[in-house]
């Protein structure tokens, strides 16, 4: 049995964040509800003879119906969905859902029992509540992007979406929390869940630096302002290997892997504040003490002595990589249309067993589902 039979979930708006979330407790055996808005907005998404051409990765495993909100008979079976929910999760436009009078406050209301996950760029109060938001935006505007990209160099994004997935995480734990809390208490709360926050949460360790010394981070490329040597570094067969040295116990064994035993006696090396300081030194030296290994050669002497190393992978070394693998992260899904395809699969183990729902989302009726 799924940790979560039993427990129905109303997903309304178009955030993939609010997707993703709801994609876990989908996978964990609860009922998802999505509930497409399509009239009066420019959504991609048509329901043409109730046939969709639009389908989400996250929406797999989901129902979705389609309700025209600012219809007041589809207003009225939107509220009876609600009832018959334990959870909401809402990942709709600021306001929007609040200007047709199904806000938050509204749905508590109508069932004091409904936990309430609210999952938006800036969050629900402050100067920066009603703005809408990227990914890109939000990456700029949390200072994220402002440490990324090659030393001395303009400023990127990441490739990946981290405020969508931080975003989703978080208002996963809220709505989970959420419902533990209505079982011990019988009440149902509103949560708050911002992508902004999710984010500067995720930067604790960069933040801590700033708050504590007024030292603001800028792009170091793959070099780590906390400690070095980190980065990556090329082999004398061409190819790179990414290291991580933090503690002094680290570094003396990082040492010894790459036959450099020197680097412990000399000051400018002495700790990880010097280290740092002459980090421009070090990185000469810990390159050219890469370039006498091939990278296997170089890979046994690091795992020998319990270094931190990883390999530079593209997505084709990781589609085929034994560890990814061995933990069964590839899901064959199906499409709308009963094709299959390859997804990442959520990350949890219970047990030794992955838990997911590999049928495409099925569209539906409000009616059926009352």
């Amino acid at each position: 049995m799924a940790p979560l039979d039993q427990i129905r979930i109303i997903e309304v708006g178009s955030s993939e964040a609010a997707g993703m979330c709801t994609l876990i407790l989908s996978d964990f055996g609860a009922e998802v509800i999505c509930v497409s808005q399509m009239a009066h907005n420019d959504s991609e998404e048509t329901l043409p003879d109730h046939k969709v051409p639009f389908e989400r990765i996250c929406d797999r495993g989901k129902k979705k119906v389609c309700l025209d909100l600012d219809d007041a008979a589809q207003r009225e079976l939107y509220r009876k969905l609600i009832k018959s929910a334990d959870a909401v999760v809402d990942g709709s436009l600021p306001g929007e859902m609040k200007a047709r009078g199904l806000g938050a406050e509204e749905m508590k209301e109508l069932c004091p029992g409904l936990v309430y996950t609210q999952v938006t760029g800036y969050g629900t109060s402050g100067p920066y509540a009603e703005h809408l938001w990227s990914e890109a935006t939000i990456q700029a505007e949390s200072g994220f992007v402002s440490t990324t990209g090659a030393e001395g160099g303009e400023p990127v994004r990441c490739g990946g979406d981290i405020a969508t997935f931080e975003g989703g995480m978080t208002a996963c734990i809220a709505t989970l929390m959420g419902l533990a809390d209505r079982l011990a208490h019988g009440t149902g709360q509103i949560y708050d869940v911002s992508l902004m926050d999710a984010v500067l949460f995720g930067m604790e360790n960069q933040f801590s630096l700033y708050l504590k010394s007024g030292i603001i981070p800028r792009p170091r490329g793959n070099h780590y302002a906390l400690s070095a040597p980190v980065g990556n570094f090329r082999c004398g067969d061409g190819k790179e290997i990414m290291i991580s040295v933090a503690t002094e116990t680290q570094w003396a064994a990082f040492a010894e892997a790459v036959e450099r035993e020197d680097w412990l006696e000399r000051e400018e090396f002495c700790n990880v504040s010097r280290r740092l300081a002459n980090n421009e030194i070090l990185t000469r030296e810990v390159q050219q003490a890469f370039s006498r290994y091939s990278r296997e050669e170089l890979i046994d002497r690091l795992q020998q002595r319990s270094c931190i190393y990883g390999c530079i992978n593209d997505f084709a070394a990781v589609a085929s990589h034994p560890q990814p693998r061995a933990r069964r992260m590839w899901l064959e899904a199906m499409d709308g249309n009963g094709e299959p395809y390859l997804v990442p699969d959520n990350p949890i183990m219970m047990d030794g067993e992955k838990f997911h729902r590999k049928t495409p989302c099925q569209w539906t009726t409000a009616d059926s589902l009352l």
